[in-house]
């Protein structure tokens, strides 16, 4: 059964709230230890926080990881949006079936 209109706006609500919540983590994950402005961001300096270059790499590494899962997801969330905006959301973008509206606010 395709999403009736309050059902698309409602997931439009969704989709642009989770949007803001991961592109603030990413923000956040940017702009710690006092880097301010956008010019300015980048991941921490890890060896800063601990003389273990073993455990300093590690972090940097997680830091790397974290970034990117959130880029991907920032991505797919972009993509949703614009499926949104263009009515095709709701619909498997591999065989144009109807996704069932509790599976699309499940993920």
């Amino acid at each position: 059964m395709p999403l009736t209109p309050s059902d698309l706006a409602d997931l439009h609500v969704r989709l642009r709230a989770l949007r803001e919540q991961v592109g603030g983590a990413v923000s956040d994950r940017l702009h710690r230890h006092g880097l301010d402005s956008h010019e300015d961001a980048a991941l921490p300096n890890r060896r800063l926080d601990t003389d273990d270059d073993a455990a300093a790499e590690a972090a940097t590494s997680l830091d790397i990881v974290h970034v990117a899962r959130d880029a991907d997801e920032l991505e797919l969330l972009d993509a949703a949006l614009a499926r949104v905006a263009d009515g095709d959301y709701g619909a498997c973008i591999d065989c144009g079936e109807d996704i069932a509206r509790a599976r699309l606010l499940a993920n």
